[in-house]
This record gives C-alpha cells, sequence and structure tokens, in this order.
C-alpha cells in the first residue's frame, strides 16, 4: 500500500477494514446498526455469530508450552509435547496455548555460551533471555570533564614533579599516581576533541 492508496476518510477507512477483515467487517455493521437504533432479525445475528466464532475461534494454537506449577522464574516456559498436555492435572505442570508465531530471533542478539555462561551478556544458560543484550559497562566519571582540559594540564604536571617536601613518601606517590592517571586521561581527551 503506498502512500496514494491510504484511506483519507473514515468512511473510507471502515471499507478497508471490512475489506481486509472479516472480523471487522461485522463489528462495523453492528455498530453502525447499533447506532441507527434499526430492529435486527435473528438470521442476522446468527451469521454474525458464526463469522466470529469461524474467525476468532477456529484457530488452531501456534504452540503449546508448560512449566512447572511453582516455578515462574525467567525462561520457565519449554515447549510441550501431547503427553505434556495430557499428564498437566498428574504432574502438576501449567500449560498454555499460543495463538501467535513466536518471533524471530535475530541472528546478531543470539547468545554465544561458553562453559554454560554467555560470552556477550554474562547471562547463565539456564536463566538467559530470549535475546542477548551486553550490559553496558559503567563509564568511570573521573573520565568526563565539564571543563576545559588544557587548564588543568600545568598544575598536574607540577604536582606530579614538584610535590611538597612535608608529605611522607606514601602521600607524595599516590598524589604522584592520581596526578599522571588525570594527566593521561586529559591529554587523551584533548586529542580526541582535536580529531575533525
Amino acid at each position: 500500500m503506498t502512500a496514494a492508496t491510504y484511506p483519507t476518510t473514515p468512511a473510507a477507512a471502515a471499507d478497508a477494514c471490512q475489506a481486509s477483515s472479516p472480523v471487522a467487517a461485522v463489528v462495523t455493521t453492528m455498530r453502525r446498526l447499533g447506532a441507527a437504533g434499526a430492529p435486527i432479525s435473528a438470521n442476522q445475528v446468527r451469521e454474525w455469530s458464526d463469522t466470529l466464532l469461524q474467525e476468532l475461534y477456529s484457530q488452531p494454537p501456534v504452540r503449546w508450552e508448560y512449566r512447572h506449577q511453582g516455578d515462574s522464574r525467567p525462561g520457565c516456559w519449554m515447549t510441550a509435547t501431547p503427553e505434556h498436555v495430557y499428564h498437566a492435572r498428574v504432574r502438576r505442570w501449567v500449560v498454555r496455548a499460543l495463538w501467535e508465531t513466536p518471533r524471530v530471533i535475530q541472528p546478531e542478539r543470539d547468545h554465544a555460551f561458553k562453559a554454560g555462561v554467555c560470552t556477550r551478556c554474562g547471562d547463565p544458560e539456564d536463566w538467559a533471555g530470549p535475546d542477548c543484550k551486553p550490559m553496558v559497562k559503567p563509564v568511570d566519571p573521573r573520565t568526563r570533564l565539564p571543563i576545559d582540559a588544557r587548564m588543568l594540564v600545568e598544575p598536574l604536571k607540577w604536582l606530579r614533579d614538584a610535590g611538597p617536601y612535608v608529605l611522607n613518601r606514601y602521600d607524595r606517590e599516590k598524589r604522584a599516581r592520581e596526578a599522571a592517571f588525570l594527566l593521561e586521561k586529559i591529554e587523551a581527551h584533548i586529542l580526541e576533541c582535536q580529531k575533525p
């Protein structure tokens, strides 16, 4: 359907829905007759009910699934066979029928398990959901600079090279390590900001 063939009026939209779905046609007719207050014959009601029953309730389920009655963890639903459905009450299984086709798994979101653990998202094989969602690594807040980084370079070099002598050796080394870390990050940040 192109943009030129979209229905532009409410009546045209209703006609397009009726043409695509018998259920929509029945519901639209029911609403129109109900709004008009017209009497409806028994044959018309029977025809509507037959159409609705056939379209809504006669489709076989696409898939059956079951789980243990007390199990509610993620990924607990498993594909059921006729034996699971038949013995569900005795074995305390909860069975459900799915009428919609399951979504297609995208290859880029598929898990890559190694030794029972996904190498991308870290989920164990028993608890992993259908999609692999890699965790976002937390960003070190010291790497974000809200100011111009060039103004910190000279003081940090001075702190690294000419620390006060009244501090003990441990404190001087600690300050030198912190200053070296900040200096390295700031210089890398400045180079990154200068790229086009």
